[in-house]
């Protein structure tokens, strides 16, 4: 098979599996305190160097937030390490 025809999945606009989840995480552990989600989302993006949807980072925050999770809900739309 021919490389040029093997596309990886950055190639088509995906993320490696985890990828945003790994940002998210160093995001607020660099931190050191709770933030809004504008600012996990915009170092997310700073991170990676790449746009990032908003819904991701939003949609993995809640449903890894609450009991037993790795991420705590501080107030709405703040989050810190769990």
């Amino acid at each position: 098979m021919c490389g040029a025809m093997v596309t990886s999945a950055q190639s088509l606009g995906r993320r490696r599996p985890g990828e945003v989840r790994d940002a998210i995480e160093q995001v607020l552990a660099n931190a050191g305190r709770p933030l809004r989600l504008k600012e996990i989302h915009e170092s997310v993006e700073a991170r990676l160097g790449s746009p990032v949807a908003a819904s991701s980072v939003r949609s993995y925050l809640n449903l890894n937030a609450g009991r037993g999770g790795q991420f705590r809900r501080v107030r709405r739309g703040v989050y810190d390490l769990g």
